[in-house]
């Protein structure tokens, strides 16, 4: 009997075991796969377009754009603003699924290609990518800066984790609407303190005549003690 006990035991460990090592992996694969589902949904729906309403779509996206003079950078980071923006003209803005979905970013080198939703609340960012609400809108043009964030190290979703691994002159590309805009890894800022909000305001605001996106993770892997930008041109 109590070696029948033992077995039973033995067995639960190694099923517990088992599936504590291939959760990261299965997880991955299926946000990876919902990722894509979603990816493929609002390229339908871009598809489905016609000419006047992408007129429509990016002179309604510039025009809010055109309300902003600076980013303001503790509207929504991280989750941290209580505020839903479910409803806003922010969310009215770019979101012709009506899921949330703006756009999409790849990221070639890294092997990423997700979702960017309209902000950054928790929910978002487990699975995707979220614009940081208070900066530009990634629709390119000068004098833009738009922030994206997403998360390094969770077990359910690789999203930003390998970001370290880019480089100065790497390419990125932000899917939106009927255009890809393209850009190239100019400026890389590793170990920035959470509250550095000078070097934060410095490398995140808006500079004449110029085109970026900065993609804005935590950093080191598994610690997140610290902020990794990495800003395209």
């Amino acid at each position: 009997m109590k070696r029948k006990i033992s077995t039973v035991l033995f067995g639960l460990l190694f099923l517990i075991g088992f599936g504590i090592l291939v959760y990261p992996t299965v997880a991955n694969q299926w946000n990876t796969y919902r990722q894509s589902k979603l990816i493929s949904n609002y390229e339908q729906v871009v598809n489905e377009m016609e000419p006047e309403d992408f007129t429509r779509e990016w002179e309604a996206a510039r025009n809010f754009n055109d309300t902003m003079q600076q980013n303001n950078l503790y509207t929504d980071v991280f989750g941290e603003s209580s505020e839903d923006v479910t409803g806003t003209d922010y969310w009215k803005v770019l979101n012709i699924a009506e899921d949330g979905i703006m756009g999409y970013i790849s990221i070639p080198k890294i092997n990423v290609k997700i979702s960017i939703y309209h902000g950054t609340a928790d929910k978002v960012l487990q699975t995707g990518a979220g614009h940081l609400n208070g900066t530009k809108l990634p629709i390119g043009g000068e004098s833009t800066h738009s922030v994206l964030a997403a998360h390094r190290g969770l077990p359910s979703a690789r999203l930003f984790t390998d970001a370290d691994q880019l480089e100065k002159g790497d390419k990125f590309y932000i899917h939106v609407l009927d255009e890809v805009l393209a850009y190239k890894v100019d400026q890389i800022l590793d170990m920035v303190e959470k509250d550095d909000h000078e070097t934060l305001e410095g490398a995140l605001q808006i500079e004449e005549g110029k085109d970026y996106v900065t993609l804005f993770t935590c950093t080191p892997y598994g610690v997140n003690s610290y902020l990794l930008l990495v800003r395209g041109t």
